[in-house]
């Protein structure tokens, strides 16, 4: 009952912020960029890190994908 019962939530809850999501982007055509590999340090938005509250030159390589 238990599984049945979070089911059934699970799947209400997705279609309710797919039907929430994307009002303002009706008519607006978005474009990916393929994936590149970006040099991140503690200075941009890994500064919040645990990884750069042990190290703070710590340096990650993150794989970045562009919408424009």
């Amino acid at each position: 009952m238990k599984l049945a019962t979070l089911g059934l939530t699970c799947i209400i809850l997705s279609l309710t912020l797919v039907a929430c999501g994307g009002k303002n982007d009706q008519g607006k055509k978005y474009h990916w960029s393929k994936a590149h590999g970006v040099l991140e340090d503690c200075k941009g938005m890994m500064n919040k890190s645990q990884q750069c509250e042990n190290n703070s030159n710590n340096q990650q390589f993150l794989f970045q994908v562009d919408r424009y």
